[in-house]
């Protein structure tokens, strides 16, 4: 899409990937509005059943670059402006695609943000994640005071917050801050086969992830009732009439994602 934001379709799976490896994949406006338009692009693209969100070079992302923080000092900050950074993370999140984040190295402040906006977070042995802002005197304003509670709690969200610490992959995984355990040997073509398999399923895959983030802040009734609706799509849909065919028949099923 950009220079410094790739886009590549393999196998039904969209690459978004940050391209500075020579800044640690720092966050550039730049990067922002790259970020913004790939994931508007997978969603339109009817070739692309999942999406994986990563860095060049061995680096997730490192954060926002330090010269978006100058230009903020030097002309202060406008929520609007803030509002369309996190709408380029939000974008992955609204996705009816799975959307996973492959993080190899450092996952920082923005970088960590970015993933939490993804369905799905994968890590290698040498990831390392922070929710970095408070280094700089601020909070987490791209979405993440939103998302990480809701990841792994309101306590531990407030300690990381806190105390800006780094999480290592296994620590990551042991409180819920990741899911998936990447191996060290090429973590990105692991990531991708995870993605691959996801795009191959069915449609249900695409609906469940807006299901289950919107019935955290829905009453009982109202979160079963969205169930239910999202339900008969699936039922109304192609693939579960195919799943059962195939099981009856003793193939594998040929799912279409709808």
């Amino acid at each position: 899409m950009t220079d410094v934001v790739g886009y590549e379709v393999q196998d039904a799976v969209a690459h978004v990937t940050i391209r500075r490896p020579d800044k640690r994949n720092a966050m550039s406006l730049e990067v922002f509005a790259g970020l913004g338009a790939c994931a508007r692009r997978a969603g339109q693209d009817p070739a692309v059943g999942a999406v994986v969100v990563a860095g060049e070079g061995g680096t997730f992302s490192a954060g926002i670059d330090l010269a978006v923080f100058g230009e903020q000092l030097q002309g202060g900050v406008d929520p609007g402006f803030v509002a369309e950074l996190q709408a380029a993370f939000t974008a992955f999140e609204e996705l009816d695609k799975p959307t996973l984040a492959a993080i190899e190295g450092h996952c920082l402040g923005a970088g960590i943000q970015l993933a939490l906006a993804c369905h799905l977070r994968a890590v290698a042995p040498d990831a390392a994640l922070a929710v970095k802002e408070a280094d700089w005197g601020l909070v987490p304003d791209l979405g993440g005071s939103w998302r990480l509670p809701r990841l792994v709690g309101l306590g531990r969200a407030t300690e990381l917050t806190m105390t800006a610490r780094t999480v290592g992959a296994d620590e990551a995984l042991a409180m819920g801050l990741v899911e998936l355990a990447l191996g060290s040997g090429d973590p990105r073509a692991e990531a991708h086969a995870v993605a691959a398999k996801l795009a191959a399923g069915p449609g249900a895959l695409r609906r469940a992830p807006r299901l289950l983030r919107e019935n955290l802040d829905r009453g009982r009734e109202s979160a079963l009732a969205a169930e239910a609706r999202t339900q008969v799509a699936c039922v109304e849909g192609h693939d579960f009439r195919e799943a059962v065919s195939a099981r009856l028949e003793g193939r594998a099923p040929a799912f279409r994602g709808t």
